[in-house]
């Protein structure tokens, strides 16, 4: 009985020690939670399409005929312009959301032929055929791959012997897109190939032309002359240029300031209302006088109503929303005056008087009469539509 009791106190005693030898249970503490937001995560998947095919009964929209006087001489362009429907260029297009690439499109897009036939009185020049390839190896305005067909536009002929065209690289079923300008010699050799200004938005008022003695040419970006002089003047948001002389031409420029609103997540613009934007030139890049004029719209492009008299040799624009009239002198174009329509004769028809000289234009959509005594502006008149 003696040697159970001893072994019992024995068993107790070693319980008792493995209880007070035990560590404590670490209590385990979930670690606090992420901030859990909602983060663009990059994909990177490649999406694959194919422009659809053009149809061959659209193509009878796609062509055009177009002449240019030289003196007693008449060139005349017949141009055209298809879709082989090869889907052989690959136009890469990313796709990003807040500067994260989330995919890539690689869309196959057709190659087009575009065909010129010149005439200068009725005799061939030159009969030749281009493709986007051909284009390609000169400038890429990031249009010129995806662009539906569209035929080239003759502009001219300069003196050293340059065929112009303007070429509009526009989206498929979109007025959006890029507008270049190409040359090529007599002998249909490619020349140049250009981009100055997009449509859609944005987009200058006219395209690519000669000086009256055809020794230059321009864009609304840079003006061309002999022996590859170049001379750039233009800027961001150009709004017209267009020669007055063989030796002078004029620019207007819309200057805009455009900053992002990180709080309203986007662009803003401003325009400065004060600062001279029409600029005339000396063909030497020299300014020869500058003045404030606002009387352009931007509705998709912009349009600026204005004509050029040789007789009685002003320059004429109009700003349709203060009814006033800008007259510059051609000859001194630091001359000039501002009419409000307000301060002239309104005329009920066009005038008769011999002492008059009339000059036509027209402003959104109506057709102005206006009637000079020498080079003051005295009347008008709005013929009815």
């Amino acid at each position: 009985m003696k040697n159970e009791l001893r072994l019992l106190a024995f068993l107790v005693c070693l319980a008792l020690c493995a209880c007070q030898k035990q560590k404590p249970v670490a209590q385990t503490i979930a670690a606090p939670k992420a901030d859990v937001r909602n983060e663009v995560v990059p994909v990177n998947d490649t999406v694959y399409e194919t422009q659809y095919l053009y149809s061959r009964e659209e193509e009878k929209d796609r062509n055009e005929q177009s002449e240019f006087k030289v003196g007693n001489d008449v060139y005349k362009a017949f141009t055209e312009s298809y879709s082989l429907n090869d889907s052989s260029l690959v136009q890469i297009l990313p796709d990003s959301i807040k500067s994260k690439q989330m995919s890539v499109k690689k869309l196959k897009c057709h190659n087009h032929v575009y065909n010129i036939k010149l005439t200068k009185n009725g005799k061939l020049v030159y009969e030749k055929q281009f493709t986007k390839l051909d284009f390609l190896k000169l400038d890429d305005d990031g249009f010129l791959k995806e662009s539906a067909p569209n035929a080239p536009s003759f502009r001219g002929v300069t003196a050293d012997g340059k065929v112009l065209f303007d070429m509009w690289f526009c989206l498929p079923d979109s007025d959006f897109g890029g507008i270049s300008f190409f040359s090529t010699d007599l002998k249909g050799n490619l020349l140049q190939l250009e981009s100055y200004s997009s449509t859609g938005g944005n987009g200058c008022d006219g395209g690519v032309e000669t000086s009256p003695d055809r020794r230059y040419f321009l864009s609304c970006q840079k003006l061309y002359g002999p022996k590859g002089y170049v001379f750039s003047f233009g800027k961001p948001d150009m709004v017209k240029a267009t020669f007055l002389s063989d030796t002078t031409f004029v620019a207007i420029y819309d200057f805009v300031h455009r900053s992002y609103n990180k709080l309203k997540g986007e662009w803003e613009e401003t325009h400065d209302e004060k600062a001279n934007n029409l600029i005339v030139y000396h063909v030497n890049g020299k300014r020869l006088a500058s003045y404030r004029y606002r009387g352009f719209t931007n509705e998709l492009d912009y349009n600026a109503p204005l004509e050029i008299f040789k007789d009685p040799g002003v320059l004429v624009l109009m700003d349709t929303e203060k009814e006033e009239i800008h007259s510059i002198s051609l000859a001194h174009s630091q001359v000039s005056a501002v009419y409000s329509l307000s301060s002239l004769t309104k005329l009920t028809s066009r005038s008769q008087m011999p002492d008059w000289q009339e000059a036509s234009m027209e402003a959104l959509g109506k057709k102005y009469y206006f009637y000079f005594a020498l080079d003051t502006l005295k009347a008008y008149h709005i013929a009815k539509r």
